[in-house]
């Protein structure tokens, strides 16, 4: 693998936030009429997340409301996650290999938050974390910044619509067992590699 870099999904990979998030998400549905199982908010993240929860929702009324709870509500929620307990330590082995970048559609202050109180901000060259842009801008945007092409860089990531992503976009995708989606879900859409 000729890859120089490495670009991070956060949540589900670096962060253990899945059960924060999921009651976020299943609480701003329930003041919205609607309900959500985890088995649905796990689909979601098949391909395109932010389209499946249109879709989910349907109506553009009742999704605008959604959204407007879960932003309301995503720092009382997202204040309790925490960094997976082994990252320092698979940090220190990779930093002098790779260049390592993030790239997550959380909020950018939540996960500076994150990684700087464990004093891990330091490992990583670029960090995006935004919403308002979607995965294929953040790679390209990282691509753009360190003057790498596709083949040079590996995503790692716990959803099927990142890895189906990175491998159209040309990167490595390299899912990971440990996050939103099930290894078996993950190695259905044929990743180069699983952990």
């Amino acid at each position: 693998m000729n890859v120089k870099a490495i670009i991070f999904d956060f949540d589900g990979v670096l962060a253990n936030s899945f059960q924060y998030l999921y009651a976020l998400n299943k609480m701003a549905m329930a003041e919205s009429g609607i309900v959500l199982s985890e088995s649905q908010y796990k689909n979601f993240f098949n391909d395109n997340v932010h389209a499946a929860f249109k879709d989910f929702i349907k109506d553009n009324n009742t999704y605008k409301k959604f959204s407007e709870i879960r932003q309301q509500n995503f720092d009382k929620y997202y204040l309790l996650v925490k960094l997976f307990s082994e990252l320092a330590e698979f940090l220190n082995k990779v930093k002098e290999k790779y260049i390592l970048t993030i790239a997550s559609s959380g909020k950018q202050e939540r996960v500076m938050d994150l990684l700087a109180a464990d004093n891990l901000d330091q490992y990583f060259q670029i960090i995006i974390a935004n919403s308002d842009h979607s995965k294929e801008q953040m790679i390209n945007e990282i691509m753009k910044k360190l003057r790498l092409f596709p083949a040079d860089l590996a995503f790692i990531s716990d959803t099927c619509g990142d890895l189906i992503l990175a491998k159209k976009l040309g990167l490595k995708a390299i899912g990971v067992g440990w996050g939103f989606q099930s290894l078996a879900k993950l190695k259905s859409i044929g990743p180069d590699f699983i952990a």
